[in-house]
């Protein structure tokens, strides 16, 4: 398939300051994990900067390695105003006799809607044609006409502490990618496209003490036709406040006709837990360095300050979180030519 996604990072970068022309195609409705912050309202809320935190469900997402601090077993579901086009079910299953084995394993299986996009008109106008170049939808970027296109994935993780070095846990999850897209208008007769394909993430978490955790992801680095990803996270704890501080690189060549990619991103988050049940949380995400082969640099054309923000609030009320998240919202922003901000929500169950 010529196209491949780079995912949400590189779209975020791109989409959240875009200003440029929306008006060159008709936008119905552009949202996903891909174009917005990741899975997990909590993680939303503090920037992204979860990998070396992820002690809930979305860990399935971000680390699973991180999957060996929840607690026990968990299920969340993510939803914004429309379920269907913005979503991320996961439950990460830790049994007590998981806990307490010397392994300390936890499995996980999540559900993403990671992209629902319609949109009609001549593609290779403005921003338009940027989209076409990082999307997986295989037409010509001169294309005209219209197309509805659905991005899903599904996700099983196993992780565990390796036997002698009980401060270490590794993970890995396996993916299963399918995008299905249509047309309509001059692209009527069409083929319907159905692309998938399978690949796998890997991760890392130590724990150097109990004020001190550090992580690692990579992301696709046995598909030779999507970026790598190389993720270092730390998470500092003091009295009632976290820290999480993320670096997040991509890099290496994406499609058929192997287009580069080089990406360096700086994510920052913090949560305080303000009594028994509630905690606030806050994120900023600042793209250091943003660079494809057909698109050139990014980053330069993006307008001061050049960065974007999330902020949250959590509740527990015995087995059960609620966490809302509201963050500069990268599609809508495309569709408007201006500045959105907007929610998501997240229930989650523990047993």
């Amino acid at each position: 398939m010529k196209k491949s996604i780079i995912s949400f990072t590189v779209l975020t970068v791109f989409l959240a300051f875009a200003s440029g022309a929306a008006q060159a195609i008709n936008v119905h409705e552009l949202n996903g994990t891909d174009l917005g912050m990741g899975a997990g309202a909590r993680a939303i809320g503090m920037g992204g900067a979860f990998i070396a935190l992820g002690d809930d469900a979305s860990a399935v997402f971000w680390n699973p390695a991180a999957m060996t601090k929840v607690s026990k077993t968990q299920e969340t579901i993510m939803l914004d105003t429309n379920p269907s086009r913005y979503s991320f079910k996961s439950i990460v299953i830790r049994p007590k006799a998981w806990r307490k084995s010397k392994g300390d394993f936890a499995l996980g299986i999540a559900r993403t809607n990671r992209l629902k996009y319609i949109a009609d008109g001549d593609w290779a106008q403005g921003n338009a044609s940027h989209l076409i170049d990082l999307s997986m939808i295989n037409v010509e970027r001169n294309y005209v006409g219209g197309l509805n296109s659905r991005t899903t994935d599904l996700r099983v993780s196993f992780a565990g502490r390796i036997p002698g070095a009980e401060k270490l846990a590794v993970g890995a999850t396996y993916i299963d990618f399918n995008c299905v897209t249509t047309f309509y208008l001059q692209g009527t007769g069409r083929v319907c496209q159905t692309v998938a394909y399978k690949t796998m993430d890997f991760g890392l978490l130590y724990d150097m003490d109990a004020k001190k955790r550090f992580g690692l992801t990579l992301r696709n680095p046995i598909e030779p036709s999507k970026p790598k990803y190389l993720i270092l996270g730390s998470a500092f704890f003091k009295g009632k406040d976290t820290f999480t501080l993320d670096i997040e690189r991509i890099f290496g060549e994406y499609g058929n006709d192997r287009r580069k990619c080089n990406f360096l991103m700086l994510r920052g988050g913090w949560e305080r837990k303000l009594n028994d049940g509630w905690r606030t949380r806050a994120g900023i995400i600042i793209p250091l360095r943003a660079r494809t082969s057909t698109l050139g640099d990014i980053r330069s054309k993006l307008p001061s300050p050049k960065f974007g923000g999330a902020a949250g609030v959590g509740y527990t009320f015995r087995s059960y979180t609620l966490d809302l998240a509201l963050y500069g919202d990268p599609g809508k922003s495309y569709v408007k030519s201006k500045a959105v901000i907007s929610g998501v929500l997240s229930l989650s169950h523990g047993f």
